[in-house]
């Protein structure tokens, strides 16, 4: 399979947050670039699917694949990079560490590996191997696009969760999406910014 390809999700409409997260400065960067500084860490090949747009210099620019949302996104990737595992970070989820992105990283025997604790699952932080990217893509074309029921798709999945997980931190914290005006108002709190 080769080394996982880290993919930086940054091809949404950001139609809830009411401005382009994919050009908001949060830290010293956007938003883009601290996911794929965290990534960078944890894989030699670091590649933005922006939707082919060109989001940040010096990274591979990914066309959308088929589908809509994330998963156009991820599939997007899954062609540039065939056979090849891809670690996903979305963008929008800027306080996950590079320590977690290493330790879903390290499951080479599963097909998806993903957080999971009381709030849920993040298919947005996770590690899918080319079966569950191989699943990904037969789930579109029945056009199914919900990402987190990709488990039903009878595959090898491993979570990180219990203590595990929580040695990143806490999981809400962890994984803060910024959606809103108030998600973006609770980083700049978690951060001191």
């Amino acid at each position: 399979m080769g080394p996982p390809v880290g993919v930086v999700l940054a091809g949404g409409g950001s139609r809830r947050l009411g401005t382009d997260k994919s050009a908001l400065v949060v830290g010293g960067g956007t938003l883009p670039l601290r996911a794929a500084e965290r990534l960078a860490p944890v894989c030699a090949a670091v590649a933005v699917a922006d939707r082919g747009r060109q989001l940040l210099r010096g990274f591979p620019s990914l066309a959308d694949g088929p589908g809509r949302g994330p998963a156009a996104g991820i599939l997007g990737a899954a062609r540039a990079y065939p056979g090849r595992p891809l670690l996903v970070l979305a963008c929008d989820l800027p306080r996950v560490p590079a320590g977690l992105l290493a330790e879903l990283a390290r499951s080479a025997d599963a097909d998806w590996v993903l957080p999971r604790w009381s709030g849920g699952v993040e298919p947005l932080c996770a590690l899918y191997a080319p079966a569950a990217l191989a699943a990904l893509a037969a789930r579109v074309e029945r056009s199914v696009f919900a990402l987190h029921r990709l488990v039903e798709e009878g595959l090898a999945v491993r979570y990180l969760e219990g203590e595990a997980l929580t040695l990143f931190g806490s999981p809400e914290e962890v994984f803060l999406n910024l959606n809103t005006v108030e998600d973006l108002e609770r980083l700049r709190e978690l951060e001191g910014i």
